[in-house]
């Protein structure tokens, strides 16, 4: 029932009204009680253009799947929030979901006095939850889920759905006295009541209540992972093998995530017949059949330091190795290599001639120094030649993950595969692929989080905790070892490392482009012999799973995604840099594009409007595809303004402007493209 802010009776409501239940184990006196009734809150906003200021029109408040409560002034909600305040149980909260609650919290904190305690934040205006009267909870549902709220409610099943924003066109401009009724009230009314049946179902679906469902959606995984490695590892194991300070600081100067990167040779071509082989499930295949340092990190004796004992360490001893190195008179082994391995972002004190970084990699240098992994520095030294100094150094034992938590990798691998297109189980197979995909980004966590002080102007600042201190705190509560979710993404680079290279071994294939897991290459290429090994790996360790069609899958094999009917993924190929290709399927489709900041499928349609592929170049300029930015507005400086006669207050408010995207690349990385070119002939280029 939808019913207006004045017509609505929390009184009645609220009378007797259900409270949630503390588990056991969990005294009263620590928990919020919590009222047991979902809500969810959202409202609609209005930009006025000429002074870049937003302002609410019109808020919607949807209680359980009774009630949608729709205001049209903040001065309607404060008064709403007082009535509720006044009949709730004592000492008792009402959880409020906000689907992207940083957007809803900027509007809020013009008539509300926050306070930092009342905020919990990931970053600055990234916000978790925040605390109103010390009654209202409000949670933003978009950390729980990651999820649009178009998708989460789609793929939660839930009967109001959120509807499509084309047809309400947002470029209309409405203002609290606008009428509103009909489609665009029903558009309003979904946005609130589908989230309350989305989270309902998301609760049933995992036994959970308002007091137990978590705030992000890595804490699913948290949750499920804590309690496997409680039940089967002793805290002690893991405390044990925790970095101290000077080992995390070289963890930290380690850690690097997937490879992404155009081979300079082609960027900038159109490339013709363009294949596609992904790795399946690459991160939890490393997770299942790679080991990992498994004891406490020891230094290396200074007189150690030396090149014969760090290959005994690693050939003889079977030691993971964490190094601060330094390398004098580096170069490529193979001046015509495309993927050169060295992040000038993750390297430090670089001296060098002029143009020898190829997008952000580094081709040669007179001098670096670097932090790395032995798996690191076992594919730096296969690309690169050079002097290599060990300044500094840490040993621990390679062996393989604790079982439980190999356990559960396997299991949502096993879930995801077995249901994946089984009608009824859809919100099971989503839980199952985001929790294994959400393993990984559990154990890449940095220990070291500092709190946010929530500013009512301006970005927010962290705590003056010393880092030292926050890593104390974090290790006493640990369940994993940080060091495990920096050599993930080491055994993953090295795994696409052997992928890239048995494209360049291969005669006549050529490798163009990688991300991650995924290698672009021409030719033809055979990965029989690495699956081979990959499914040998799986067989022992049990991280496969059959599909409802009897196929067996194995994780960490690479499977192409060439068109059955084509023999090739794209007919047309173009990159310009990481994160930056565009490409026809096929012959007289039209173009895609991945471009961080574009929107992909406008991004697509407005090359095409300009010529297709050939648009995709240097200083094209993405209008309609060039997404949007956020202007905080904190202290407005019109605090009123008049339209249609009527006066309308304009208080702190987030505007949301259209934005413009240019095509670019860096003079130096031009120069390195245009110098690659004068030596490459390859019939797939056009």
């Amino acid at each position: 029932m939808v019913v207006k802010c004045a017509d609505f009776q929390p009184e009645h409501y609220f009378k007797n009204c259900p409270m949630v239940k503390n588990r056991r184990g969990n005294p009263a006196g620590k928990k919020r009680h919590y009222v047991g009734i979902t809500t969810a809150f959202d409202i609609e906003t209005t930009l006025l253009d000429d002074i870049e200021q937003s302002v609410m029109y019109i808020w919607q408040w949807q209680f359980g799947t009774d009630y949608t409560v729709i205001g049209r002034t903040w001065d309607e909600f404060l008064d709403l929030q007082k009535r509720i305040k006044d009949v709730l149980p004592t000492d008792s909260w009402l959880v409020v979901y906000v689907h992207n609650l940083s957007y809803e919290f900027q509007f809020l904190k013009g008539i509300y006095q926050f306070v930092p305690d009342d905020i919990f934040a990931v970053a600055s205006r990234k916000l978790i939850k925040c605390d109103m009267w010390g009654v209202f909870e409000f949670r933003c549902s978009y950390k729980l889920t990651n999820m649009s709220l178009k998708q989460f409610t789609t793929r939660m099943r839930v009967e109001h759905t959120k509807l499509s924003g084309e047809e309400f066109d947002y470029s209309v401009k409405r203002y609290p006295w606008t009428p509103i009724e009909g489609e665009e009230l029903e558009y309003c009314v979904n946005d609130v009541l589908g989230l309350v049946e989305a989270i309902q179902a998301l609760m049933e679906r995992d036994g959970d209540t308002l007091q137990t469902i978590p705030l992000t959606s890595t804490g699913y995984v948290r949750r499920n992972a804590k309690r496997a490695m409680r039940e089967g590892i002793h805290h002690n194991f893991v405390y044990s093998i925790l970095p101290d300070f000077e080992t995390y600081k070289a963890l930290r100067e380690a850690f690097r995530g997937g490879n992404t990167h155009a081979n300079r040779y082609y960027a900038g071509d159109i490339v013709e017949n363009v294949h596609s082989a992904d790795r399946s499930s690459s991160y939890p295949a490393v997770m299942c059949n790679c080991e990992f340092p498994m004891t406490e990190f020891v230094p290396i004796l200074p007189k150690d330091l030396n090149k014969d004992y760090i290959a005994r360490c690693i050939t003889i001893r079977h030691k993971a190795l964490l190094l601060r190195i330094g390398i004098k008179d580096l170069k490529l082994r193979d001046p015509f290599w495309g993927c050169p391995y060295l992040s000038k972002d993750k390297c430090r004190n670089i001296h060098k001639a002029v143009d020898t970084e190829d997008n952000g990699r580094i081709l040669e240098a007179e001098y670096l120094e670097t932090t790395v992994t032995d798996i690191d520095l076992k594919i730096i030294m296969e690309e690169y030649t050079g002097q290599i100094i060990f300044l500094q150094g840490w040993y621990s034992s390679y062996k393989k993950l604790p079982e439980p938590l190999i356990n559960e990798v396997v299991k949502y691998y096993k879930d995801k595969t077995e249901l994946k297109g089984v009608k009824g189980q859809e919100i099971f197979y989503d839980k199952a692929k985001a929790l294994l995909n959400s393993l990984y980004g559990m154990m890449a966590q940095d220990p070291v989080k500092h709190s946010l002080i929530f500013r009512q102007f301006g970005d927010w600042d962290e705590d003056d905790t010393p880092d030292e201190e926050l890593l104390g705190k974090s290790n006493k509560r640990a369940f994993l070892a940080y060091q495990w979710g920096v050599w993930v993404t080491a055994h993953s680079r090295d795994a696409l490392e052997r992928g890239i290279r048995l494209v360049q071994e291969t005669e006549n294939a050529e490798f163009v482009y990688c991300d991650t897991d995924s290698v672009k290459y021409t030719g033809t290429v055979d990965w029989s012999g690495y699956n081979r090994d990959r499914i040998s790996e799986c067989c022992e360790s049990g991280s496969m799973a059959t599909d409802p069609s009897g196929v067996t899958h194995y994780m960490g094999v690479f499977e192409t995604e060439d068109n059955p009917e084509t023999g090739y993924a794209y007919k047309y190929f173009k990159t310009l840099g990481a994160k930056k290709y565009a490409y026809v399927e096929k012959e007289g489709e039209g173009v895609h594009c991945t471009i961080a900041g574009v929107n992909k499928k406008k991004g697509g349609s407005e090359l095409d409007k300009h010529g297709g592929l050939s648009a995709f170049a240097e200083g094209f300029i993405f209008t309609e595809a060039g997404g949007t930015q956020a202007v905080y507005n904190d202290s407005p400086a019109v605090s009123k303004v008049v339209i249609d006669g009527k006066e309308l207050a304009i208080t702190s408010n987030v505007a949301i402007l259209p934005s413009e995207y240019t095509l670019g690349i860096t003079g130096e990385y031009e120069r390195i493209i245009k110098f690659s070119k004068k030596y490459l002939y390859n019939p797939y280029i056009i």
